[in-house]
């Protein structure tokens, strides 16, 4: 029984891969191949209220801000390995630690769950650029 659970065990390790990278940096990725974008299914409203709460009580300044809604629009960069596995993200700085992370993990998940997909019919190892854009009153 020890046996069974210990291969158990290396067997879910393994499943789970190597961790996403989510990076910020300043950048132009406008000439990265374009990411499809096939809805916002696992967008979490909780993240575009926190954000908004972010903005509304000036801890950060995000662009869109209005006293009334936030109208987001952000790029970002993604990294995949020749297998379709994410490897990276990498969003712009916006000198506001809780906002950016906020941003990651949502794209992570995004990104995991399909939202966001590398275009063609074969992956290539390499980047790819998406766009992240929503409102919120």
């Amino acid at each position: 029984m020890r046996f069974l659970a210990t291969a158990l065990c290396l067997l879910l390790i393994g499943a789970s891969g190597p961790p996403v990278a989510v990076d910020t940096a300043s950048g132009d990725w406008s000439r990265l191949q374009l990411l499809n974008q096939n809805g916002y299914d696992h967008l979490d409203t909780k993240v575009m209220a926190r954000l908004y709460q972010i903005a509304k009580q000036r801890q950060c300044n995000l662009s869109g801000y209005d006293r009334s809604s936030l109208h987001f629009d952000m790029s970002f960069a993604a990294q995949f390995s020749p297998d379709g596995t994410l490897r990276r993200i990498v969003i712009p700085k916006l000198d506001c630690p809780e906002a950016e992370s906020i941003i990651g993990g949502a794209l992570l998940n995004m990104i995991e769950a399909g939202d966001y997909r590398p275009t063609g019919k074969s992956i290539h190892d390499g980047w790819y650029r998406g766009d992240l854009a929503f409102g919120f009153e």
